[in-house]
C-alpha cells in the first residue's frame, strides 16, 4: 500500500451513478485527493468484491461511488486492512450510511469532506460471512427481495415491492430471540432490525441509539400487528421514537417457532431465508469518513 495514495471506486450499477450530481462530486473528490478512477458496472457482489479485492491494496484512501450495497462489499474487502480508510460518494436508492456519516448532498461541500479525511472506526455486525451497519429479518426483507428482483427501479419499483409485501404483514412468524443468550421475545414478528446505525434507507430512523462506536449492536423487535406497525412507520418517517424497546448486545440469534423459514436482509441486500440467523458484533472493524463532530 502506497502511503497517501487514493482511488476513487465508482460502481455505475448503482442506481444514481450516471447522475450529474455523483459524477460532479467524483470529478471534485479526484481533484483533492489526486486520486485515480475505477470504474465497474456490476450488481453482483461477488463479481464487485472480486473486482475491488484486486485493486484496494494498492490505496491508503478508498472512495466507494456506489450505493449501500457497494459500500457493503467495500467493508468485507477492507476489513482487516491496516491503515486503509473507506470514503463514500452516495449513487444508491437508500443511501442509509450517507446519514449515518452526516455527508452532504452538495458536491462540493461532500469533496471536501472526503479532502479533509476525518476517519473513524466503526462496529459492524456479522451474518452468514458478511459484514453490514444493519441487518433486518422478516417482513423488510421480503420487500428487500422483491424490490431487487424487479431491477430496483429506486421510488417506484420500491413502491410496488411495499405493495407487492403487504398482504405478508397478516402472516407473521413466530420467533423466538436471544440477545447474549437471554430470551428478549417469543412470539410473533412482523420484522427485527439490529445494527450499529439508527438509520435505514432515505434517513428513516428505525432504530434509534444504535451507534457506530459503542462496542455493541442495538436490536429493535417489531411485533405488530399490521396497524401497529404502520404507527411505528409513521414514528421512523417523523423521527420519533418508536414504542419497541432497544436491546443492546454482541450477539443475537433468530429462531423460527413455526418452521418457515425467516428471511434476512443486511444493507438492504438480501442475505438468505432460513429457519435459524445468528449476528455478532465485530469491533472496529473498518475506518470511515465522515463528519463526526
Amino acid at each position: 500500500m502506497t502511503a497517501g495514495a487514493a482511488a476513487v471506486f465508482l460502481n455505475e450499477g448503482a442506481g444514481s451513478a450516471r447522475s450529474p450530481r455523483v459524477r460532479r462530486a467524483i470529478d471534485l473528490t479526484r481533484r483533492a485527493l489526486d486520486a485515480d478512477l475505477h470504474v465497474t458496472a456490476t450488481r453482483d457482489a461477488a463479481e464487485l468484491a472480486e473486482w475491488l479485492a484486486g485493486l484496494i491494496g494498492d490505496y491508503s484512501t478508498a472512495v466507494i461511488a456506489g450505493g449501500d450495497g457497494s459500500l457493503g462489499v467495500a467493508y468485507n474487502v477492507a476489513a482487516g486492512r491496516e491503515g486503509l480508510v473507506l470514503g463514500y460518494v452516495p449513487a444508491g436508492f437508500g443511501n442509509a450510511a450517507a446519514h449515518l456519516l452526516r455527508l452532504p448532498k452538495d458536491p462540493e461541500a461532500l469533496a471536501a469532506v472526503l479532502a479533509r479525511g476525518e476517519a473513524r472506526p466503526v462496529d459492524l455486525i456479522a451474518v452468514d460471512g458478511k459484514l453490514a451497519l444493519f441487518a433486518g429479518a422478516g417482513w423488510d426483507a421480503l420487500v428487500a427481495g422483491r424490490y431487487a428482483d424487479a431491477g430496483a427501479r429506486r421510488l417506484r419499483g420500491w413502491a410496488g415491492a411495499v405493495a407487492r409485501s403487504v398482504p405478508d404483514l397478516w402472516r407473521r412468524a413466530a420467533v423466538e430471540v436471544r440477545a447474549d443468550g437471554w430470551v428478549v421475545h417469543r412470539g410473533p414478528m412482523e420484522l427485527l432490525v439490529a445494527g450499529t446505525t439508527p438509520f435505514y434507507g432515505r434517513g428513516l430512523r428505525v432504530n434509534p441509539g444504535a451507534r457506530p462506536d459503542a462496542g455493541r449492536m442495538s436490536l429493535r423487535i417489531y411485533r405488530g400487528p399490521a396497524p401497529r406497525l404502520v404507527v411505528e412507520v409513521a414514528r421512523w418517517t417523523l423521527r420519533l421514537r418508536p414504542r419497541a424497546e432497544r436491546v443492546d448486545a454482541t450477539r443475537v440469534e433468530i429462531r423460527s417457532l413455526d418452521g418457515r423459514p425467516i428471511p434476512l436482509q443486511a444493507d438492504g441486500d438480501v442475505v438468505g431465508a432460513r429457519e435459524d440467523w445468528v449476528l455478532h458484533l465485530r469491533p472496529a472493524v473498518v475506518r470511515l469518513i465522515g463528519r463526526w463532530g
